[in-house]
């Protein structure tokens, strides 16, 4: 019997003769690190990875790679310091796919705390960024998963932008009771101040601001709805 030298299995698995999620998370990391996300967005993860109990720490990490590619795309079709896409099909599919695969990527929670926090804040960003490309009622659930998100995460000044955003949408949505949308931009306001008060950097103390004036503003257009 003839055995296969470790030349010949690198060939064969460059050439895609060997297949499973091990094959395919080498070639993803190979991509990654060549920032090749075009490519990963369009791979099917290998099917195991969708069976039945076959979760595991290598199809977490391909969901994690292919969620991260999806959503660096998406915010690659953004204007400079925007925090989110234009309403485009392209950006709609990609912060879909992105919400998608963090979800996936932390089933089992196979891969360490630190990288599970940060794949909670990148859904939780997917999510986020989905609701602004819809009309707001369609949008706000997703909004308001995202502020949940966010809530089971330490406090840093990026998260409370982002959960004050999120909450901002739900004050800003006409469909929703005026007591709630009251009850909402009181919680922008005080994320945006819990933020503000940890030193963040430049573009974040004034997004963290100008978050924090807009519910101002939309508290003072309620009736008996105030902010500190």
């Amino acid at each position: 019997m003839r055995i296969a030298t470790l030349s010949s299995v690198a060939a064969l698995l460059l050439s895609g003769c060997v297949h499973g999620p091990t094959a395919q998370l080498s070639d993803f990391k190979k991509r990654a690190d060549a920032k090749d996300w075009t490519t990963i967005e369009s791979q099917t993860i290998d099917a195991s990875c969708s069976a039945a109990n076959k979760s595991s720490a290598e199809c977490a990490q391909l969901a994690q790679i292919q969620g991260f590619a999806c959503l660096t795309l998406a915010r690659g079709e953004a204007a400079s310091q925007a925090a989110c896409p234009p309403a485009t099909d392209t950006a709609r599919r990609r912060l879909q796919c992105a919400a998608i695969n963090f979800d996936t990527a932390r089933i089992g929670k196979q891969l360490p705390s630190d990288q599970l926090d940060e794949i909670t804040q990148n859904r939780a960003r997917s999510l986020y960024c989905h609701a602004t490309t819809l009309s707001r009622a369609d949008g706000l659930p997703e909004a308001q998963e995202a502020g949940r998100e966010l809530s089971t995460l330490a406090p840093n000044p990026e998260r409370d932008q982002l959960a004050a955003s999120a909450a901002l949408y739900e004050a800003n949505t006409n469909q929703v009771a005026s007591v709630d949308r009251c009850s909402a931009a009181r919680t922008a306001v005080k994320l945006a101040d819990r933020g503000l008060q940890t030193s963040p950097s430049r573009d974040l103390q004034q997004g963290l601001a100008a978050t924090r004036e807009h519910a101002t503003s939309v508290a003072g257009s309620l009736s008996n709805c105030s902010v500190p």
